[in-house]
């Protein structure tokens, strides 16, 4: 700043040995103060440009710093979910495995005090008090009911372990097989299944999409409202390359706040005066789930429950695979 003030100083002696007018040269020292005032002007903006820059400067080296720690916890946090779900999955395959050796192990036992049981009720029911054949009745029924619980805890167990794998299966073709296994039970509920739009074929594991739809129609049977039960069955092609299935009934209906629980073995939330363990509903999600869909179901009380569920259009049958790794013992 000095240094201009001299500047400036010789600039006005120079202006002041010129031979000019007093009205000239007052107009020169009015111009160069101005030069120099703005010159100072500019000085200051470069100058706090610059410092301007170097806080920038500063803080993108910060925030730079701060995004590796935070990438490296994130790479770490990653680590450590991979490692939990390679745990779980781990842990998942072991109970599967144990439910079935379990299952299948329980049956014998149970098979001989359930002839035993009969037995007695064939040589002693009449002959004995009242409290006896009751007796008698509780451990028939009660072995009956276990024999069921182990059955479906069998056939969950199964699902997804077929030898088969994944190949393309006309989609038709899987109904009529459903409908086939459950042609009795059809018949005497007067039942009716209509097929709304024409079904796709898809790579898939023939045997689980069976099971699904068997229990799906089974589900809608069972839980009739007081009308004949009609099943609708519709599909629709999604964006994403994923088929969107709809089974629709005309039954009771259930509550839309169990979404979560529904799918999980052994709840019943509907009537549990019917037959049943509740198994059926996690064979479906289990099913679904090995084709790397989703299952839901959208319902009103008493107005019937629509299952709607999605199969991809290309499976490659990532999920049936990670599920054959740990293929139960005995299969």
């Amino acid at each position: 700043m000095k240094e201009n003030k001299t500047e400036l100083t010789k600039l006005v002696d120079i202006i002041d040995t010129l031979d000019i007018s007093d009205e000239q040269r007052k107009e020169m020292r009015m111009l160069t103060k101005r030069i120099d005032r703005e010159q100072r002007v500019t000085a200051f903006k470069v100058e706090r440009s610059v410092k301007d820059k170097t806080i920038v400067a500063n803080v993108l080296n910060t925030t730079i710093m701060e995004l590796e720690a935070q990438k490296k916890l994130v790479e770490e946090q990653s680590k450590q979910l991979k490692s939990s779900l390679w745990e779980l999955e781990r842990s998942y395959n072991e109970v599967e495995q144990f439910s079935y050796i379990a299952s299948h192990d329980l049956k014998s036992p149970l098979r001989t005090i359930s002839n035993f049981a009969q037995l007695l009720q064939r040589r002693y029911y009449g002959k004995l008090d009242k409290e006896a054949d009751e007796f008698i009745n509780f451990i028939i029924s009660g072995a009956q009911h276990m024999n069921t619980i182990i059955c479906d805890l069998l056939e969950y167990s199964r699902v997804g372990n077929s030898s088969k794998g994944m190949d393309y299966v006309k989609m038709t073709d899987v109904l009529e097989l459903a409908e086939l296994n459950l042609r009795e039970y059809i018949r005497e509920n007067d039942a009716r299944i209509v097929i709304s739009d024409p079904l796709p074929d898809l790579k898939l594991n023939k045997s689980s999409m069976v099971q699904l739809f068997q229990n799906l129609i089974g589900n809608a049977i069972k839980f009739r409202g007081e009308e004949k039960p009609v099943i609708i069955i519709g599909c629709q092609k999604k964006e994403n390359d994923n088929w969107e299935f709809r089974v629709k009934d005309n039954g009771v209906g259930m509550d839309e706040e169990y979404q979560a629980k529904a799918f999980l073995p052994f709840q019943r939330l509907n009537n549990q005066d019917r037959p049943g363990t509740g198994i059926g509903l996690a064979i479906c999600k289990k099913a679904v789930k090995m084709h790397s869909g989703e299952i839901r179901y959208e319902s009103t009380k008493g107005e019937g429950t629509t299952f709607v569920f999605t199969i991809p259009q290309f499976n490659d049958g990532a999920a049936m695979n990670e599920g054959m790794k740990q293929k139960p013992a005995g299969e």
